[in-house]
């Protein structure tokens, strides 16, 4: 079993290391590679089992694109094969058709339909909650940019609450066979514990997570916090 983490020194924001540490707990038998900026993927020439990337400042996001750019079809072929890959926060700007930003349009990988667009005066804080593969999962979003396209039969989540890939889409992010692209931040991993199953059990390993019954006690309560209508989105 090996999961890559792309850029783990850029993709660290908002808390989302998290992630890999919760995904090392789950999986202590696995081989973890974090591929540095300057490194050649390790699934451009070998079999992994999951491609994670984190969140990223803006200037990062251009060098990630182009780092990643030559490895374009190779991600489009494993995308295809139902390879599960995990993209959070504006990681998953990555994979769209570009950015539009003060400066100019950055072209992105295009393996996702839809634009972003960034205005860096504007930042958006909310929760958002939504369904998927009928559980319900939460999350936090912080993000300069809101993305543009159609997701309405790719979407992540139908929105419960909050917004979606804008704030006047119905659905969340974007998942492709086994690749989920998403703006929440969290970590997602930690706070969703059911949807942690779902992931481990596309790679294959689904088993009892680490303090699996504090886990959900702590979704149970966060969970009702969603739902109330006092609380706002």
């Amino acid at each position: 079993m090996t999961v890559e983490i792309l850029y783990p020194e850029l993709g660290n924001l908002f808390g989302d290391t998290g992630n890999v540490r919760f995904l090392k707990a789950c999986l202590p038998e696995a081989e973890f590679v974090e591929t540095a900026l300057t490194d050649t993927p390790a699934f451009a020439s070998r079999a992994v089992d999951l491609i994670y990337m984190g969140p990223m400042s803006e200037s990062a996001q251009i060098k990630v694109i182009a780092a990643l750019t030559p490895y374009k079809q190779r991600l489009q072929e494993l995308t295809e094969q139902d390879l599960p890959m995990l993209f959070i926060g504006n990681a998953c700007e990555v994979l769209c058709n570009g950015i539009e930003t003060p400066n100019g349009f950055v072209e992105a990988l295009g393996i996702l339909p839809y634009t972003a667009k960034q205005e860096m005066i504007k930042r958006y804080n909310g929760l958002t909650m939504g369904t998927f593969e009928g559980m319900t999962v939460l999350g936090f979003r912080s993000q300069f940019t809101f993305g543009y396209g159609d997701n309405s039969q790719h979407g992540f989540l139908t929105v419960v609450r909050g917004a979606g890939l804008n704030p006047q889409a119905e659905k969340e992010g974007f998942r492709v066979h086994n690749l989920i692209a998403t703006y929440l931040l969290g970590p997602v991993l930690v706070v969703n514990p059911a949807f942690t199953h779902w992931l481990l059990g596309v790679m294959g390993c689904d088993r009892p997570l680490p303090f699996e019954e504090d886990l959900q006690k702590a979704y149970e309560i966060r969970l009702k916090e969603f739902e109330d209508p006092k609380v706002k989105f």
